[in-house]
């Protein structure tokens, strides 16, 4: 706490704001102080040169990497009212990665000048990151620092929103959750050692806390990520997932099925309880592809959980076990 109360100041003083607007987000080796002395020769040094270009934006998205391979950053512009008004964000992400926000290590910045009432703004952003950063999963762990922060100025000048029957909302919501889903997928897609992108499905549940525990059971099993990282659909271990949630389940009316990303068209091997008529080749030509699609209905009623994951390599493993000989190959 006196690191980040440290941070703040020296951030209000380099930019010359108040403390109290200045925010703290952080990465790095759990329970291992930060290097304050790098840190405040940073603040001093990045504080004189920030400005609104596109190259300062791309040089941010890089600068918060740590894992991560790439950079994450997006922007969407549409209109509300007469007004042109811009979302943009950038994340960083790779290992820990199961976010559970109520309001990701991951961390996630996005800012627009949209004119908006700041509990509808915080609203909004809920609504968003419970779409898209909470619905991914690349290892099963919650960092301790995870973090979504949204500002916005106004400087669109739109008329105000500043209800809920306010016209624009619905428009800058949808914007909203695209830029989070995004934001999200590309995480998923960096994470640590990925080889695969899933999508799974789960309908027919009784109630939606049944279809997302039921989701997390299975897209959060070892041996359910290590046989997607084999490309085998393997559909006996994402029962096995089913019957340990916590979600009710039938098994005997169970569905499971493969499908392209995006494909309608859906081969089961598991239909009402009973292996379906499917080879395993015919099943596996779908989930040796770098992207997939599973589909689980439960058939037990019309709530349903959609979630965002990866298979889990030898190559996850290589980079996350690290060597105390070499603190530098340490992981967080």
């Amino acid at each position: 706490m006196k690191d980040a109360e440290q941070m703040t100041a020296l951030t209000a003083k380099a930019l010359s704001i108040s403390k109290s607007s200045v925010l703290v987000c952080s990465t790095g080796r759990i329970g291992v102080p930060m290097p304050m002395r790098n840190v405040e020769r940073g603040i001093r040094e990045c504080a004189p040169v920030i400005a609104r270009s596109t190259i300062n934006a791309r040089q941010t998205a890089e600068a918060i990497m740590t894992s991560d391979t790439r950079r994450k950053e997006i922007a969407v512009e549409f209109r509300i009212d007469n007004a042109t008004v811009r979302i943009g964000g950038i994340c960083k992400g790779a290992g820990m990665i199961q976010p559970g926000m109520k309001h990701a290590t991951m961390l996630g910045f996005i800012t627009s000048d949209v004119a908006i009432e700041s509990t509808l703004l915080e609203r909004a952003l809920e609504i968003a990151v419970e779409q898209s950063f909470n619905r991914i999963t690349v290892d099963g762990d919650m960092s301790t620092n995870d973090s979504v922060i949204m500002l916005a100025n106004g400087q669109a000048k739109n008329s105000k929103v500043e209800s809920r029957k306010s016209k624009g909302l619905e428009t800058f919501q949808n914007a909203l959750n695209h830029i989070c889903l995004e934001l999200a997928k590309m995480i998923v897609r960096d994470g640590e050692g990925v080889s695969r992108f899933i999508t799974l499905h789960v309908r027919g549940a009784h109630s939606v806390r049944d279809a997302e525990a039921a989701a997390r059971a299975i897209a959060n099993s070892s041996l359910v990520k290590t046989s997607w990282c084999g490309g085998d659909p393997n559909w006996g271990r994402i029962l096995c997932a089913l019957g340990y949630s916590k979600a009710k389940v039938d098994e005997s009316i169970v569905d499971v099925g493969y499908a392209r990303p995006g494909s309608r068209e859906i081969l089961f091997g598991f239909k009402r309880g009973q292996p379906a008529n499917l080879s395993l080749q015919k099943l596996g030509k779908i989930t040796s592809g770098k992207e997939f699609d599973i589909h689980v209905d439960l058939n037990l009623g019309r709530r349903e959980f959609v979630m965002y994951a990866s298979d889990l390599t030898e190559n996850y493993v290589a980079f996350n076990k690290g060597d105390v000989s070499d603190p530098k190959s340490l992981g967080g």
